[in-house]
């Protein structure tokens, strides 16, 4: 089963992108030290060069390695793509007569060299007698290897499957219903998460191990990339997204679990990772973000009943997407953090929700992080008077539209974010239908005083006086395990809850007399490269922002 999967893995994989990102994977474990790839010389001519590396060959001699690798379209050897320009018999002259140096690394230039192909196909039968004259002729004395997709499947199962993802009966169980199941409706993550939780079970806690730590992170990453490739197949990327989503999590929370956030090689091999994490939500962002931005693009006509309750859903777990997804990338990493850009993204977001009405209904309490996350992002740009017009307009849509739902239907958003309660009060309110508290109102009252709206504040206070629900805040409580239960699961016990605030009568009041009493607890990631996945555990599990995480004026420090 192993070999099929890989195989068929393997035999799909395009140079671009995707082999050149699992290659390198196999090359640390099998003890190679990589020293260039195809991220260093990206838009250079690399002559044959995809990956440098230094490592021993079966003979336990040292060489410098030079990598040419083919797949997709060109991953078969024949007449075709032997003789094509830039083809077989190009690259690997180009290799043998471009010589890669680095005097940084002390006697590199002075190893002897080995190039090897690798292709994903075979060598076809008939183009076999010119490739092995060619051979014999430009490298008589040896120094040149092939690796098919025969050799590259038995050297991925030798170093990744047996030694690490199907090391026991329950790994190979889980990942064989994990690829069945994975476009199935409704496809949750509970046999991703065992896999997930064995594989790290099985890692080392001890820096000197570096093999074993390669080969866990390095078997989780192709993992990944089997589901990814596998949704992308079902044309399917939300299941890939999902996988990542929680891969990034649960690992993170295993490296907090063991102090290991800091430690320069547990980083490093999380690092590819997190970056493949970032690339499948870029693939399903440009997927997607052409048909949110049409008029009602997030909706879906074949159910207008239940898409009262989907359509808003979609929106906001969208939104929550994109945010993250901006925040990671411009913010944190500042991959394109130009003015112009942050212009563009402001302006796309705004579109997404002025031609989506499904944001003017939220329906969940937790729906408030994506407020806070997008008011975050407003707070970083310059001055804009048309997006903060565009974002109290729709406010105010929003407002009209929970005193609406309110009196029609009796409900407020779900306190719990308790998705299945919502459908069963889709014609009938449930009784475990949960909105007699709200810590979401609180947010919006927060809100409409930051916009200093006197007219909103006196409708909202005056409908939260009618309705007697209770405002809420919620502030995490400090201990040595608040950390990793963030990035473990939704925060309940680990929170404490503020409760029965009243309103006064006017907005002027309101900014004199509301305060959140609350000193910032500092985190480890806040200070790590991944500092985004903060963000990525309060989506996910939907946990409530932190209160410091957007002060509107009214967060005050604990005596």
């Amino acid at each position: 089963m192993k070999n099929k999967v890989l195989r068929a893995y393997l035999e799909a994989l395009k140079e671009d992108e995707e082999l050149d990102k699992i290659f390198p994977l196999l090359l640390r474990v099998m003890n190679f030290r990589i020293v260039s790839t195809p991220k260093h010389s990206k838009g250079m001519s690399q002559y044959g060069k995809d990956i440098v590396a230094i490592g021993k060959d079966d003979e336990g001699l040292i060489y410098r390695w030079y990598f040419e690798l083919k797949g997709n379209a060109a991953k078969d050897i024949n007449d075709k793509t032997f003789n094509a320009p830039d083809g077989v018999r190009d690259s690997i002259l180009a290799a043998k007569d471009t010589i890669y140096e680095d005097s940084s690394i002390a006697k590199f230039n002075a190893l002897p060299i080995k190039i090897v192909f690798v292709h994903t196909g075979i060598l076809m039968e008939n183009t076999r007698p010119q490739f092995d004259g060619f051979i014999k002729h430009e490298f008589p004395h040896g120094g040149f290897e092939r690796w098919d997709i025969d050799k590259l499947v038995a050297l991925f199962a030798q170093y990744l499957f047996n030694d690490c993802l199907l090391a026991d009966e329950e790994s190979a169980r889980l990942f064989k219903k994990i690829l069945v199941l994975i476009d199935a409706p409704g496809w949750d993550t509970k046999d991703l998460d065992t896999l997930i939780d064995l594989q790290l079970a099985s890692c080392p806690v001890d820096n000197k191990k570096r093999r074993q730590i390669a080969q866990c992170f390095a078997a989780l990453n192709l993992l990944l990339a089997i589901i990814y490739q596998y949704a992308q197949t079902e044309n399917n990327l939300l299941p890939a997204k999902k996988a990542s989503d929680r891969m990034v999590l649960k690992i993170w929370a295993w490296m907090l679990r063991n102090h290991k956030e800091c430690n320069a090689y547990y980083v490093r091999s999380f690092s590819p990772i997190v970056h493949f994490h970032l690339h499948i939500y870029n693939v399903y962002m440009n997927k997607l973000l052409p048909i949110a931005m049409m008029k009602q693009g997030l909706y879906m006509f074949h159910n207008a009943t239940v898409e009262k309750l989907c359509y808003p859903l979609r929106c906001y777990d969208f939104m929550n997407d994109l945010l993250y997804y901006v925040f990671s990338t411009t913010v944190f990493r500042k991959m394109d953090n130009s003015r112009k850009y942050r212009e563009e993204v402001l302006n796309t977001i705004m579109m997404v929700i002025k031609h989506n009405p499904g944001f003017n209904m939220p329906l969940l309490d937790t729906h408030s992080i994506t407020w806070l996350l997008l008011i975050r992002y407003v707070y970083l740009q310059e001055h804009n008077p048309k997006i903060e017009q565009e974002f109290a307009e729709w406010i105010g849509r929003m407002i009209s539209n929970i005193i609406l739902r309110k009196r029609k239907d009796n409900m407020l958003p779900e306190l719990y974010s308790n998705r299945a309660e919502l459908v069963r009060s889709l014609y009938e309110k449930s009784p475990e239908y949960q909105d007699r508290s709200s810590l979401l109102l609180t947010t919006l009252v927060e809100i409409i005083a930051w916009l200093n709206a006197d007219e909103m504040y006196k409708i909202i206070a005056s409908f939260i006086r009618e309705s007697g629900v209770n405002l809420q805040i919620a502030y995490p409580i400090e201990s040595t395990e608040l950390e990793v239960h963030l990035f473990e699961h939704r925060l309940n016990q680990e929170m404490s809850v503020e409760v029965n605030i009243q309103l006064p009568e006017t907005l002027d009041e309101f900014k004199k007399q509301f305060r959140k009493k609350y000193n910032h607890i500092p985190l480890r990631t806040e200070k790590s490269i991944f500092a985004h996945l903060l963000l990525l555990a309060h989506i996910h599990y939907e946990t409530d922002l932190f209160p410091d995480f957007l002060n509107f004026g009214f967060l005050e420090a604990l005596k």
